[in-house]
């Protein structure tokens, strides 16, 4: 079992071994699932082509969302 700690705008670093072991590399995509058993990151495919301005405009707003949240909840 690897320990990871959360970082500053809640950023973490996968241990090498488990990056290699999954053959990940930047720019992949994980996808996160909160579980009984704890959080659960699968690694996903994502088409590489760019968003469309309304895809880009959702994304943004999700984005400052969770920023907001995550600043208010830092805020405690």
């Amino acid at each position: 079992m690897a320990l990871v700690r959360l970082r500053r705008a809640a950023q973490i670093t996968l241990p090498t071994e488990i990056r290699r072991a999954a053959r990940l590399k930047e720019g992949d995509y994980l996808e996160a699932e909160l579980t009984e058993a704890g959080i659960l990151l699968r690694p996903v495919s994502v088409d590489r082509r760019e968003p469309t301005p309304e895809q880009e405009a959702e994304i943004l707003a999700v984005v400052d969302e969770e920023r907001k949240t995550y600043a208010a909840e830092r805020r405690r």
